[in-house]
């Protein structure tokens, strides 16, 4: 009998093995995907798109590629079930002058491929970016706001700020020409006059910026007050420690604008904030709800998502639960649970939900360049080798990890149920097998 136990706890190894490396999948990046467009870009598709998935474009910082932005959201992606466009410069700077054309109209056609290809929301369309990526960002909210809902600049000027043909960051270190609203606002109506709502906007600048991106903050700040006719500033809530949040609303007391000044310790590059920065930009965006954007919901003049309602209540894969408003700090739903083995009296530990794949997911993605700066004058790739978040840490949209770090996936993978049914064919033949010895 004692060899019997054994083999069996020797099957129940196995098949937990395999459970976990069922449960380890992730998203993953396609290196220069087909959008098309006249630059080069990388798509992530996350681990289970969700229904009508939103789209994140991320951007990178001068002398930066599609690859450094590679592990700022994964895990955010595959917890939320959205798209991630990278797109790649291929020089040092993006162009984010002020018009419909060149790189902004590259990354628009990179859109319209996923829209198109991947039944992507066309109403859920969000842009993120730093230094120069940020810059790009804001443009994009701008000049094309019949494409983006919303976007996170980190840091970034207004649009107009940057020149034409500008690949070197002609104006970093520089002050803006004016704060009037109505200057940068005629700037954007110019390049695209628009009638409808103006995308939601949040900003992040260090304090002691050394390129005084903080110096351009109320350039910014007043451009998007005036596009998006928003009262005063007033003080926000929940900034990250050290930090100054001001927030924007419009005449019905939404949330549009959202200002984030870090400490006179905090330099510009903000990349050593990891998954507190990423965190906040997802809940801001509204990247952790299925429908609607910035708080917002869908006026139904788009294609916004229907599953899961208005409330935001997101089921992701249809395993867990993940509430519509997880927040940098929010813990999911794991899978709970016990699994029962074949009718044999084993189970196993299915209650999974030990980890919160919110902000945390993300750390350790980071390049962790602390203190060094995207726009490096040595002219070297600004954390080029960016590891991919995925490793370990992602919450595979519905499953969750036990203090092992086994992912414990409840309907996803096949893999599992055929590992469950050769365990019990295996725990079978072995009691055959004693019974015929006896």
């Amino acid at each position: 009998m004692t060899r019997l136990r054994h083999q069996v706890a020797a099957l129940l190894t196995i098949h937990a093995g395999l459970l976990c490396a069922a449960g380890a999948h992730a998203g993953s990046w396609q290196n220069s995907a087909p959008f098309g467009a006249t630059l080069k870009g990388d798509l992530y598709t996350p681990t289970t798109p969700a229904a009508s998935p939103a789209i994140l474009v991320v951007i990178h910082m001068c002398t930066g590629h599609s690859s450094t932005v590679h592990g700022w959201f994964d895990s955010f992606a595959d917890q939320h079930g959205f798209y991630l466009i990278a797109p790649d410069a291929g020089k040092q700077c993006f162009d984010s002058s002020a018009s419909r054309d060149g790189d902004k109209a590259a990354i628009v056609k990179m859109v319209d491929y996923v829209v198109t290809n991947k039944n992507a929301d066309k109403s859920r369309v969000f842009a993120a970016g730093m230094s120069s990526g940020g810059c790009m960002t804001n443009t994009l909210l701008a000049i094309y706001p019949d494409v983006f809902v919303g976007g996170s600049a980190m840091p970034g000027f207004p649009a107009g700020g940057w020149p034409a043909n500008d690949t070197t960051c002609t104006k970093c270190g520089s002050t803006p020409p004016s704060t009037d609203g109505k200057y940068w606002g005629d700037i954007a109506r110019k390049a695209f006059a628009w009638n409808g709502s103006y995308p939601c906007s949040q900003q992040w600048v260090g304090g002691g910026d050394e390129y005084n991106f903080n110096g351009w903050l109320p350039a910014v700040a007043a451009q998007f007050q005036n596009l998006g006719s928003l009262g005063a500033a007033s003080t926000g809530t929940g900034a990250p420690s050290g930090w100054t949040r001001s927030v924007y609303k419009d005449n019905a007391g939404n949330v549009r604008l959202e200002t984030n000044l870090g400490p006179a310790s905090q330099k510009h590059d903000l990349e050593n904030l990891g998954a507190t920065l990423y965190g906040n930009v997802v809940t801001f965006l509204g990247l952790d709800k299925t429908t609607g954007a910035c708080g917002l919901a869908p006026t139904g003049s788009g294609g916004a998502s229907s599953s899961g309602g208005s409330g935001g209540t997101s089921s992701i894969g249809g395993a867990s639960n993940l509430g519509g408003s997880l927040n940098s700090g929010g813990t999911p739903s794991g899978n709970g649970g016990a699994a029962s083995i074949a009718g044999a009296n084993s189970s196993l530990a299915g209650s999974s939900a030990a980890g919160a794949p919110s902000a945390g997911d993300s750390a350790g993605t980071s390049s962790g360049l602390a203190g060094s700066s995207p726009l490096d004058q040595a002219g070297g790739p600004a954390s080029a080798g960016a590891p991919s978040s995925s490793a370990g840490s992602t919450s595979n949209g519905g499953s969750g990890s036990d203090s092992g770090g086994c992912s414990l996936s409840s309907a996803r993978h096949s893999t599992s149920g055929r590992s469950a049914s050769l365990l019990a064919m295996g725990v079978a033949a072995l009691f055959v097998r004693r019974r015929a010895r006896r």
